[in-house]
C-alpha cells in the first residue's frame, strides 16, 4: 500500500484520534509506526504536550533495540510494563525518552506485508489493563480497515483511469477514421490526376483541356487533403492534451470579475459572428480578491462555452449563455447555462466521459467536456456535475478559495 495516497485530512484524524486515546488511557504517547525499508518512522502521534516523539522522526529498526522493532520482527503483540525491570529491555533508546513501559500490536498492509505498528508508551509502570488491550486492538483493526478501503479506491480509480483510457482509444479510432478515409482517396486522387495531368501535357497542345481539368483536380484534392489532415491533427492534439494535463496551475490573488472579463472580451468577436449572447452576472459575495487559477478557469470555461456554440443551439432564437458566480462557505460556485435544445440523459454524469456524444449519427470531438471535469478535479481540487438539462443544459463548478483577501 502506497501511503502518499493517504491525504492530510486522514493524518490529522488519526492524530486527533490518538490524542483522544492516549487521554483516556491516560499515557503520554500513543504512536502509529511506520516501516521505511531500513527505517521506522512516526507516523502518527498524540497531539499531547507529553509526547516526546515527533512525526517523520526515524531510526534503523534492524538490531536497534526498539519494542517496535520486536513487533515487527515477531508480528505479535508486545507487553513491557517496566523495562528497567526486565533485562531484555532495560538498555533500549526510549528508556532515553523516559518510556520505560509499551504496549504495541503490528499493522499489516491489504497484500499482508508489514505496514507499521500502533502502540502505546507510557513514564511510569503501567501493566496495560483488558481495557487499553482491547482499545489498541480496535485501533489497530480500524486502521487496517482504512488501508484496505484506500487500496480499494486507488483500485478502483486505476479501473477508471484504464476504461477513460480505453473509451478515448476507440473514440480517437473512431473520430480519425472520416477524416484519414478521406485523406487515402485524396492522396489516391492525387497520384492518378497528377498521372493524367502528365500524360496530357506529353499531347502537347491537344491536351491543354485535359491538364487544365486534371490540375483543377489536383487542387481539390490537395485543398481536401490538406482539411482532413488538419482535423486529424487537431483531434491528436486535444487527446494528448488530455493525457499530458499540462494546465497552468499557478494560484494567484485577483478578482473572478477580471477573469470573466479577459474571457468575454477573448470571446466577444466569435459570439458576435454567431450571435450569440454572453450574460455574466458575479454576485457580491465572488467580487472579492480570491486565491485563484485563472489560467485553469478560463480554459474550463473556454470548453463549456465552445460545447455550447457547438451542441446547444441549432434552430434556437436569440441563443444565449450564462455565467454566474457565488462564494459561500470559502466555496466559489460557478454555474454555465445555455438556452439550448439541452441532452436528454439518463445518466447526467456521463457528458463528462471521454468522446461522449448525444448526437447518435455525429461524431463529436467529444473531449470538451472530458477536459473540464479534469480542470475541477486535478487543478482546481473541486467538482462538476450537471445540474440542469432540459430545456437548456446548465453546469455547476464547485471548488474550494481562499479569501477575501484584504487590498493594500
Amino acid at each position: 500500500m502506497n501511503t502518499n495516497t493517504l491525504s492530510d485530512e486522514l493524518v490529522t484524524q488519526w492524530n486527533e484520534l490518538l490524542t483522544r486515546v492516549a487521554e483516556l488511557l491516560e499515557v503520554p504517547v500513543a504512536l502509529i509506526m511506520k516501516l521505511n525499508g531500513a527505517h521506522l518512522s512516526v507516523f502518527n502521534k498524540s497531539l499531547n504536550s507529553q509526547n516526546p516523539y515527533e512525526i517523520g522522526d526515524s531510526e534503523c529498526w534492524d538490531q536497534s533495540g526498539l519494542y517496535c522493532e520486536t513487533v515487527i520482527k515477531t508480528q505479535q503483540a508486545l507487553f513491557v510494563p517496566n523495562a528497567l525491570k526486565d533485562p531484555l529491555w532495560d538498555h533500549n533508546p526510549d528508556i532515553k525518552l523516559g518510556m520505560i513501559a509499551y504496549l504495541g500490536l503490528p499493522i499489516k498492509n491489504v497484500d499482508d506485508s508489514v505496514f507499521g505498528t500502533v502502540c502505546v508508551l507510557d513514564d511510569k509502570e503501567n501493566t496495560f489493563d483488558s481495557k487499553t488491550r482491547a482499545m489498541l486492538s480496535s485501533l489497530k483493526h480500524l486502521f487496517e480497515l482504512q488501508l484496505r478501503m484506500l487500496a480499494e479506491q486507488k483500485e478502483q480509480d486505476h479501473k477508471e483511469a484504464f476504461k477513460e483510457q480505453t473509451l478515448m482509444t476507440m473514440g480517437l479510432a473512431h473520430e480519425l477514421n472520416t477524416p484519414l478515409g478521406v485523406s487515402v482517396t485524396s492522396a489516391s486522387m492525387l497520384v492518378e490526376s497528377a498521372s493524367r495531368l502528365l500524360r496530357a501535357l506529353d499531347e502537347g497542345p491537344d491536351g491543354m483541356e485535359e491538364a487544365r481539368k486534371q490540375a483543377g483536380c489536383i487542387g481539390q484534392a490537395a485543398a481536401l487533403l490538406s482539411r482532413n489532415l488538419y482535423q486529424m491533427d487537431d483531434k491528436i492534439d486535444r487527446l494528448k492534451q488530455s493525457i499530458v494535463q499540462c494546465h497552468n496551475g499557478v494560484s494567484t490573488v485577483c478578482r473572478i470579475s477580471d477573469v470573466f472579463n479577459s474571457l468575454a472580451e477573448v470571446w466577444a468577436p466569435s459570439l458576435a459572428q454567431k450571435k450569440v449572447a454572453l450574460k455574466i452576472h458575479t454576485d457580491p459575495s465572488a467580487d472579492v480578491l480570491l486565491h485563484l487559477k485563472p489560467a485553469s478557469l478560463i480554459e474550463a470555461l473556454n470548453h463549456l462555452i465552445t460545447n455550447a456554440i457547438e451542441h446547444a443551439f441549432d434552430g434556437v432564437e436569440q441563443p444565449t449563455i450564462r455565467i454566474a458566480a457565488k462564494v459561500k462557505n470559502q466555496e466559489l460556485k460557478l454555474r454555465v447555462s445555455d438556452n439550448g435544445a439541452g441532452v436528454n440523459l439518463i445518466h447526467p454524469e456521463d457528458i463528462f466521459a471521454p468522446f461522449y456524444s448525444t448526437k447518435k449519427q455525429v461524431a463529436g470531438s467529444g473531449l470538451g467536456l472530458a477536459h473540464v471535469k479534469r480542470i475541477a478535479l486535478n487543478d482546481l481540487a473541486g467538482t462538476v456535475y450537471v445540474s440542469h438539462y432540459e430545456n437548456g443544459l446548465s453546469i455547476v463548478l464547485r471548488f474550494p478559495v481562499s479569501g477575501p483577501i484584504a487590498q493594500p
